[in-house]
């Protein structure tokens, strides 16, 4: 839009044009003369877009000279990819005398929202009028048109609440709805609209003047900010659920628009984006300072990039950043806001990027690393289809956990004084040789105990009778990764027991790892399969040690489900040993997210452009090793269950029955990547 500083519409072609618009021709001359004298020239060239669909009405337009096209967007989604299409239809062309934004009897918008797109077909000269002098003139004279001067009224609102940074991503149904629920007030200069320590339910947004923010300190009053419009204050009340944090003052007459909390409370309960907002806005207004807690470690990952863990040794979490992130950690100390440090990374990266920053901010103060920003996590709506939502209830179900205690009280001194031999050159030489032995020792032993089970009674009380050991097991797996923690002089702050899917679990806490590099990492993860082997290997051994033939067939089968639950702990489809390995071994915290998005997103372009096969070789590795695990695994199953069969007496004719376990292990391994696969693309959707 070019605006003109020369009138080449004349006065009595201004009123004429005016006057031809039903909703202005019962005007009288001078009426209709102090209108036009509001209005601007504007040139728009052709393919220019005066007006978008689905934008506030800000203006109106009337077209002197040139033509228009009219346009509506349709939204088309596909039924298999899900994607969204955006469909311009064409509907009318509009030429000199028409106007852009009225109808017959006022607004052509009943929701305060463009309509359609309007696009130059030729070069083109319009009338322009804002809402803003729309308005000055109805307050002259109010008789005309009231119902275009509230139309006009509720438009300006609208307008107002979009250009608010919480409010810039709201839908037009919902500006339309807040506009209605918000109230004008006015406050003349030096009025205190609340104070510091007052209760509030409610926020102002400024239409009009400018707003003092004060603190008191011991040393006096400090004033904190001068806001102006369009910018809303008072929220944090809303927001922290705490008394006001400052005093606001008017610092000229002010007009306000006053917005009830329990309005903001509706929006923020449904819709995502403003929730967002709100936190960025409180985010922004703060200065943040680093915890006293905090202790940072460097590291450099396999591909060389430099990263930073944050450890807060008073709760036990841990934080990983970038050297962006690292940079802004630095600038954490009480006196810079969110755009100060903000301008800083700019200068220092060339990357300005605000709403990083924010987002780093937001997961530093909800996890404690960071105080004088308050947040609280707000609900979400998650729109997931049932089945998804079954899959992820019934996993927590078949993942509970109970965490015992603080481990290190006990567990270092244990360490110090006796299990570091573990850790000697002689101490790993010896556990290595009985790990080799004790796989020989089970195959050697498989066939004799095989043929003793056929005249051993009571083999499903065996079976019943091994569960105790099978808890000793995992446990003792448990404490094979508490101790190689401890070897790289880690810390162990709990471990627990709980069931996971088909047995009991036991787990230990080894994030402190975190802060050691790759290979420890990798030994840690590996420790407790190793130690299965181990356990195994030990029992395996004691069948040629103790001549009771029901006891050789006990510790056969306990060093058989042992072998299997080290397996079972190689997995990559759950948060497993195997896929910590992996996690470790290709440096990417959150491998199996990045591969199933790689699955989505690269995997079905990359039929056309072979390229992309490889763009993320991870993602390639962990789904080779996902599908190499499940073939074991089923195969496992069906060898298992065959011989299960045969020590409690039970044969199956049917081939097809004997597959059905086999089968249904190979589903449900499936069925877990499917549901995660279905619930980001979900997320991926809103």
């Amino acid at each position: 839009m070019q605006c003109l500083t020369e009138e080449t519409i004349s006065l009595s072609q201004r009123k004429i044009l005016l006057a031809g618009l039903p909703c202005f021709n019962s005007f009288t001359a001078k009426q209709t003369e102090a209108l036009v004298l509001q209005m601007t020239e504007v040139r728009y060239t052709q393919g220019d877009i005066i007006v978008t669909q689905d934008t506030v009405v800000d203006s109106i337009f009337i077209i002197a000279t040139g033509m228009a096209e009219v346009s509506r967007d349709i939204i088309k989604i596909k039924k298999i990819t899900k994607k969204k299409k955006i469909i311009k239809i064409p509907v009318a062309t509009l030429q000199k005398g028409e106007a852009i934004g009225l109808n017959d009897t006022g607004f052509y918008s009943k929701t305060g929202m463009r309509t359609a797109n309007i696009i130059a077909l030729s070069d083109m000269l319009l009338l322009h009028l804002n809402l803003k002098s729309l308005q000055d003139f109805f307050k002259i004279y109010p008789n005309l048109q009231v119902d275009m001067m509230n139309a006009t009224e509720q438009m300006l609102r609208m307008q107002l609440i979009k250009q608010s940074l919480p409010f810039s991503y709201l839908s037009h149904e919902r500006l339309k709805w807040l506009a209605k629920k918000i109230e004008e007030i006015s406050v003349k200069k030096n009025k205190i609209i609340f104070k510091e320590g007052d209760i509030g339910d409610r926020s102002y947004l400024i239409r009009k003047g400018e707003v003092e923010i004060l603190t008191q300190t011991a040393d006096g009053t400090h004033q904190l900010a001068i806001l102006k419009s369009p910018t809303l204050f008072g929220e944090a009340t809303l927001i922290t659920h705490m008394t006001r944090n400052a005093t606001a003052k008017a610092q000229s007459d002010c007009q306000l628009l006053e917005l009830k909390h329990i309005y903001l409370t509706e929006l923020l309960e449904t819709d995502d984006n403003i929730a967002a907002m709100f936190m960025t806005l409180m985010i922004d207004r703060s200065r943040p300072i680093q915890n006293s807690s905090i202790t940072h470690h460097h590291r450099v990952t396999a591909d060389g990039q430099k990263t930073v863990i944050l450890k807060n040794r008073l709760t036990g979490q841990y934080f990983k950043l970038s050297t962006e992130g690292w940079f802004i950690w630095q600038q954490l100390d009480g006196q810079k806001t969110m755009q100060e440090i903000t301008m800083h990374l700019a200068d220092q990266f060339n990357l300005f990027a605000p709403n990083i920053v924010a987002a780093l901010l937001y997961k530093l103060a909800k996890n404690g690393f960071i105080e004088n920003v308050e947040v609280t996590q707000q609900s979400k709506d998650e729109k997931q289809s049932f089945w998804v939502k079954c899959m992820m209830k019934a996993k927590r179900i078949l993942e509970a956990k109970i965490a015992i205690g603080d481990t290190e009280t006990w567990l270092t001194p244990f360490y110090n004084k006796f299990a570091y031999l573990f850790f000697t050159r002689l101490g790993k030489i010896i556990f290595f040789l009985l790990v080799f032995l004790g796989l020989i020792a089970f195959g050697f032993a498989t066939p004799k105990v095989l043929h003793s089970f056929k005249s051993t009674h009571d083999t499903l009380l065996m079976i019943i009778l091994i569960f105790p050991f099978m808890l000793l097991s995992v446990v003792l797996h448990e404490l094979g990764h508490a101790l190689a923690t401890k070897s790289y002089g880690f810390e162990v702050h709990y471990m627990g027991v709980g069931w996971y899917w088909l047995g009991p679990v036991a787990f230990t806490d080894t994030s402190d790892m975190w802060l050691g590099a790759r290979g420890p990492r990798i030994f840690v993860n590996l420790a407790g399969i190793f130690t299965d082997f181990l356990t195994a290997g030990i029992s395996a051994l004691l069948i040629f040690v103790i001549s009771n033939t029901y006891i050789q067939c006990f510790l056969w089968l306990f060093a058989l489900y042992t072998y299997i639950s080290a397996f079972r702990m190689l997995s990559p489809l759950q948060d497993l040993d195997g896929y910590y390995v992996l996690m470790d071994l290709f440096e990417k915290p959150h491998l199996r997210r990045s591969a199933v998005m790689w699955l989505i997103q690269d995997l079905p372009k990359s039929f056309k452009n072979p390229s992309l096969f490889l763009k993320d070789k991870s993602a390639l590795w962990y789904w080779i090793a996902c599908i190499i695990f499940i073939l074991i695994a089923s195969t496992i199953t069906l060898l298992v269950q065959n011989f299960i069969f045969k020590i409690i007496g039970l044969h199956s004719p049917n081939p097809f029955v004997s597959l059905a376990l086999p089968l249904f292990v190979m589903i449900i391994f499936c069925l877990g990547i499917f549901a995660e696969i279905r619930q980001q693309k979900e997320e991926g959707l809103k």
